[in-house]
């Protein structure tokens, strides 16, 4: 009964009831449904050819347009996406990225993507939002689903996977929010702890100290760039002069093309 269209002066016949609890962002409901083996098929490319597609655009493009925006409507509904996704944050920053790219394909619906587009980026910022502590927040930046975000010690890795991934999928929002801005911050002044609440003159005397002690410093990178001493990222910063080859693939580039995105 579930699956059957019915017609309605209310509802087109493409509207099924979980793409209508969908819409309705009804958390209970979505559940119910999905647990019951219900799904919300993705719709085909927009220049798709197959004949579904060229046989529903030739009886009424503009239904066919419209089946098309409440399908994305009901993928793009919060509650859903937490309840489907394996990976929330990364399904909301895919899902933003192909509307954004429907509404340069479709102009007559332009608004309508961009806003659904605009609604999964907010939603990953929500999930952002909820970090309580430094410790949550680097788990979720670092996430990597093609690694466990371990080095070969146990210890957590600072790869910033998830942060990059923003970055290339134009998460502005994502990647301005404070939560992400506080712990670049901390990353670019690991190893100077207050540092940005000295005075001008104490912050000159240590730019000073490091720029004299550049060779030295390059020299304890090149040797143990793992040390305490090596592994400080103003010492990386003085270091990619002389090893700028190497840097590309260390993780201070990523660190400044983070903060200069969102400048």
């Amino acid at each position: 009964a579930l699956l059957q269209t019915v017609p309605s002066s209310s509802f087109t016949p493409d509207i099924t009831p979980i793409i209508l609890a969908a819409h309705r962002d009804n958390y209970e409901i979505i559940k119910i449904l999905l647990d019951r083996g219900f799904r919300i098929p993705k719709p085909h490319n927009a220049r798709c050819s197959c004949t579904d597609c060229v046989d529903g655009s030739s009886e009424d493009s503009l239904r066919h347009s419209r089946s098309r925006i409440n399908a994305y409507k009901a993928l793009a509904s919060p509650s859903l996406i937490a309840l489907s996704s394996k990976d929330p944050i990364l399904t909301s920053f895919e899902l933003s990225v192909e509307l954004r790219r429907l509404s340069k394909l479709e102009n007559e619906f332009k608004m309508d993507y961009e806003k659904l587009a605009t609604k999964c980026q907010d939603f990953a910022v929500d999930l952002l939002e909820q970090t309580r502590g430094s410790r949550e927040l680097s788990i979720i930046l670092n996430h990597d689903t093609t690694s466990s975000g371990m080095d070969d010690t146990g210890s957590e890795k600072m790869k910033l996977s998830r942060l990059k991934l923003a970055i290339k999928y134009k998460q502005k929002k994502f990647v301005s929010h404070p939560n992400c801005q506080q712990l670049l911050a901390s990353l670019w002044y690991d190893g100077l702890p207050g540092f940005r609440r000295r005075s001008i003159i104490a912050k000159m005397t240590v730019i000073f100290t490091i720029a004299f002690t550049f060779p030295l410093l390059s020299l304890v990178y090149l040797i143990a760039p793992t040390s305490s001493i090596g592994g400080g990222i103003l010492v990386f910063l003085w270091s990619t002069v002389v090893t700028r080859k190497r840097a590309k693939h260390e993780r201070l580039p990523s660190t400044r093309l983070m903060i200069g995105q969102t400048a």
